[in-house]
């Protein structure tokens, strides 16, 4: 079954009006609406992504040749889907641009559509190469998960603790695009959990998409506005890309307790970002480190008949850990959904 669920070309005319010129196979009128509320159709080239509900759109804007379609300034295709690989998308929508601006029929764009749609290659079609590797797409191709290392240095450990224990994780840059490009890699510092349910890609200090943030218990959400400096209700950590700054909430601190495993693993990603190893390698040897301390959070807990971990807060004390270690494994197990108990 694919993940596409639908596509549509917006144009904007010498006059500033939006024409929502093809659909496949439909748009509610609520989507457009929100659409050209969240997206102002104004810069050139520009590919931004985001949510709307349960649902993903992506939407590839490219400027127009007046030559080609003379009262056409901008073009964009706006594509749905149930998946979340901003890359990946950013190829087909690329495509079917494209497609359309060069010989102007949506008939085109949708015989390419389908063909995505059965994950079906015409070697014929003219930007078959594109569509091969929108076909063949490996979603750590382009993080910048090894980026972010280096930006940081040791204090990278603040977003793996925030990720790891399921905290609240804002993240700002003042340019959307800048913002969205960051944003992606940081689900891929925890690639064990699913972050689809709790990843906003950008918000809007409104109180209709507070509300939504304020629905879940954690999340990684991206912000352009710098007011949200001053909201620290709305982040146990904030990351500031533009000024490399990570800030921990004064009230979130004893929710994010940091110990020898902590700078072991510090230690553990800054050699990762010396290395010559590349973003997939790193992804990699991240996760296998992350289900060590999984692992050894497990050793102090029972596995029960379904399969599933039980924690004994009375297990724990009698070993040998310092109070902040567990309070850590405490908070992980949580994080985890093992069973914890006072017995």
């Amino acid at each position: 079954m694919s993940d596409l669920i639908s596509c549509n070309i917006i144009e904007k005319d010498k006059n500033g009006d939006l024409l929502w010129s093809w659909t496949f196979p439909y748009i509610l009128q609520e989507q457009k609406d929100f659409i050209e509320k969240k997206c102002i159709l104004q810069e050139m080239k520009i590919y931004i992504y985001g949510r709307w509900k349960k649902i993903w759109f992506y939407l590839n804007i490219i400027d127009c040749d007046s030559e080609k379609m003379q009262d056409t300034v901008l073009i964009g295709v706006l594509m749905w889907t149930k998946e979340f690989n901003p890359d990946k998308y950013r190829v087909l929508s690329s495509l079917l641009c494209r497609t359309y601006h060069e010989s102007g029929d949506p008939t085109k764009v949708l015989q390419l559509y389908l063909s995505a749609f059965t994950k079906e290659i015409d070697s014929n079609e003219n930007g078959s190469l594109l569509f091969k590797e929108y076909c063949s797409y490996n979603a750590f191709k382009h993080s910048t998960v090894k980026e972010m290392i280096k930006m940081f240095g040791l204090e990278v450990i603040l977003i793996y603790n925030a990720l790891l224990l399921k905290r609240k994780l804002v993240v700002y840059h003042h340019n959307l695009p800048t913002l969205l490009d960051w944003l992606k890699s940081f689900p891929y510092i925890m690639v064990h959990r699913k972050f689809d349910e709790v990843f906003f890609p950008w918000f809007e200090l409104t109180d209709e998409e507070i509300q939504e943030l304020n629905s879940c218990s954690n999340y990684i959400a991206g912000c352009c506005d710098n007011a949200v400096f001053s909201r620290p209700e709305l982040y146990d950590v904030l990351v500031n890309l533009p000024a490399k700054e990570i800030t921990v909430a004064q009230q979130s601190k004893d929710r994010l307790p940091m110990t020898k495993v902590h700078k072991d693993i510090a230690l553990f990603m800054e050699q990762l970002g010396k290395s010559d190893l590349n973003d997939e390698k790193i992804i990699k040897a991240l996760s296998e480190k992350t289900q060590e301390i999984i692992s050894r959070l497990k050793s102090f807990a029972t596995l029960l008949e379904d399969g599933n971990y039980k924690l004994s807060l009375a297990t724990l004390k009698q070993n040998d850990i310092s109070p902040a270690m567990e309070n850590f494994l405490i908070q992980l197990a949580s994080s985890e959904s093992i069973q914890i108990s006072g017995d």
